[in-house]
C-alpha cells in the first residue's frame, strides 16, 4: 500500500496544480535574432543612432499541435508588460508598431528590420517570422541585401559577427514567405501599443491594464512546429516580459494562460514561461524544493521526497519521510485507516496486544530516563529519542530484555523541552512523553 501510494502521489501532485500536464503552451522562446555593431550605429535614418551592442529578441510562442493564439492582453487583475531597462529602438524612417506592417519591400533598407514591434506571426506584410535555425531560404536582409543606411556603409549593415547571436542575418533572416492575414483580422482595443512601439517614441516601458490585441479567428505558426512570433524587440537594456494569452485548443475549447497565479479566474491558468527573464528554481516535482513557478532549474533540487507517517504517535512513525501521508499512519486495531495492521504494525495486532509492563521514571526528569521492563521479551528492542520535530536524538538497541530489566538513557545534553520515547521490537510497541526540564 504504502509503496503504490509513493508512486501515484507525484502524478496527483502534478495534475492538481493548474493542469500543468495539459497546458497548450510547449515553451516560450527568447531568441537573440541580432546584436548590432559599430556599422549600424552610423545610421541615423531610423532617428537616434541605435547603440553598438544593442540586442534584437525575438520572442516565440510555441504551442501544441493544432492550438491558435486569439489575443495578448492586460486587464484588471495583471498587466501586459514589456519593459527595458534602457529605451526599446523604434525606427523613425518606417518603423511601425506591428510586424505585419512592415513592408517587406523596405526590409532591406538602413536598420527597418531591427525595429520594435509586437506580433501575430508575421514579420513583414509578406513575411512569417520564424526562428533562425528553422529558416531555409537564405536572406533578402543584412550585408550586400542592404542600402547601407543614412552614410551609405560599403557591403551594407546588419553584418554583426557576435557570437550571441549565432547565425548572422546575411545568411538567415527568419523571414519566409506566405500569405498573410493578420492585417485583415487584426484589432487593438484599449491602451494602444503605439504609446511606445511607434515612430518616434522614446520608452522602456509598456504596462497596460487595459489592452487587447487579437484576432478573432486566431493564428498558429508558419510551420507545422506551431511557433508563434509575437514581438520583436531591440534595446541595449535588459528585456522583461509578462504576458497573458487567450489561446483555443484543436477542438474549440478557450484558455487563458497568465504570468502569475494571484486572483486566478474560471478559465485561467498559470504559466511561469511567460514571464522573462525566467523565474529559476527546482523543476522536478519529485523533490521537496520544487517551485511550480520556476521556468528553469537552477539545480535547487536537493532533497528526494520520502512519503511516510511523520505522526511519532502512530505505531508506524518514519523518521526518515519528509512529506507527511496521514492515510499511512496506524494507530491501533481500531485505528489503522483500512491497512493491514499484522503487516503495518504486527506489534498492535490482535495477535499481540500491547501490554502495560513499561515504567518510565522520572518524568519529568533533570537528565536520565529509567525504562522498567515488567516481563520479558525476545530479540531485540529498539529504544529511540525524539524530538516534537521528530529528529531522532538517542537510539539504543537493547538485546532481550528480561522481566525486572532497567535501561537508563541520558537527556541531560539536550535541551529543556518535550521529547518521545519509542520502545518497538518483535512483540512490543510503546510511545511515551518525556518532559526534559
Amino acid at each position: 500500500m504504502k509503496r503504490i501510494l509513493m508512486f501515484l502521489l507525484p502524478f496527483c501532485l502534478i495534475s492538481s496544480l493548474g493542469a500543468v500536464s495539459q497546458s497548450l503552451i510547449e515553451n516560450v522562446i527568447v531568441e537573440t535574432y541580432y546584436i548590432s555593431d559599430a556599422n549600424d550605429q552610423t545610421d541615423l535614418d531610423g532617428g537616434p543612432a541605435l547603440p553598438a551592442g544593442s540586442v534584437t529578441y525575438r520572442v516565440f510562442l510555441d504551442l501544441m499541435e493544432g492550438a491558435n493564439l486569439q489575443s495578448i492582453y492586460g486587464d484588471e487583475l495583471r498587466a501586459l508588460k514589456v519593459e527595458s531597462t534602457l529605451p526599446f529602438f523604434n525606427n523613425e524612417d518606417r518603423g511601425q508598431t506591428y510586424g505585419h506592417q512592415i513592408q517587406n519591400t523596405r526590409i532591406d533598407e538602413n536598420t527597418v528590420a531591427l525595429d520594435s514591434w509586437f506580433s501575430f506571426g508575421a514579420a513583414t506584410d509578406a513575411n512569417y517570422g520564424v526562428l533562425k535555425a528553422e529558416d531555409t531560404n537564405g536572406s533578402i536582409i543584412g550585408g550586400a541585401n542592404n542600402d547601407g543606411g543614412s552614410t551609405n556603409v560599403p557591403g551594407g549593415l546588419l553584418v554583426s559577427v557576435d557570437p550571441s547571436a549565432a547565425i548572422r542575418l546575411s545568411q538567415q533572416d527568419g523571414l519566409i514567405p506566405g500569405m498573410n492575414l493578420t492585417a485583415q483580422n487584426f484589432a487593438v482595443v484599449g491602451i494602444q501599443p503605439e504609446t511606445v512601439f511607434g515612430a518616434q517614441t522614446v520608452s522602456g516601458s509598456f504596462v497596460s491594464n487595459n489592452t487587447i490585441m487579437g484576432t478573432g479567428s486566431g493564428v498558429s505558426g508558419a510551420t507545422s512546429a506551431n511557433k508563434i512570433l509575437i514581438g520583436q524587440f531591440t534595446t541595449i537594456g535588459e528585456l522583461s516580459f509578462e504576458l497573458n494569452i487567450q489561446v483555443a485548443s484543436s477542438n474549440g475549447d478557450i484558455f487563458k494562460y497568465v504570468s502569475d497565479d494571484e486572483n486566478l479566474q474560471p478559465g485561467e491558468v498559470s504559466s511561469s514561461l511567460l514571464k522573462y527573464p525566467p523565474q529559476c528554481g527546482c523543476t522536478d516535482p519529485a523533490y521537496l524544493e520544487w517551485s511550480p513557478a520556476a521556468a528553469c532549474d537552477d539545480g535547487s533540487c536537493a532533497t528526494l521526497i520520502t512519503f511516510g507517517c511523520t505522526d511519532m504517535l502512530a505505531c508506524n512513525f518514519d523518521p526518515n519521510a519528509n512529506f507527511s501521508i496521514p492515510m499511512l499512519c496506524c494507530y491501533g486495531p481500531e485505528d489503522c485507516n483500512g491497512l493491514d495492521i499484522s503487516i503495518v504494525c504486527p506489534t498492535l495486532s490482535a495477535e499481540n496486544p500491547v501490554e502495560n509492563d513499561l515504567r518510565f521514571y522520572p518524568n519529568p526528569t533533570l537528565g536520565q530516563v529509567n525504562v522498567q521492563f515488567d516481563k520479558s521479551y525476545s530479540g531485540q528492542v529498539v529504544l529511540s529519542v525524539f524530538d516534537i520535530s521528530g529528529k531522532v536524538h538517542r537510539v539504543k538497541n537493547i538485546s532481550a530484555p528480561t522481566s525486572g530489566s532497567l535501561v537508563s538513557v541520558d537527556l541531560s545534553a539536550l535541551q529543556s523541552g518535550i521529547y518521545i520515547l519509542h520502545l518497538s521490537g518483535e512483540s512490543l510497541f510503546k510511545v511515551q512523553t518525556i518532559i526534559k526540564e
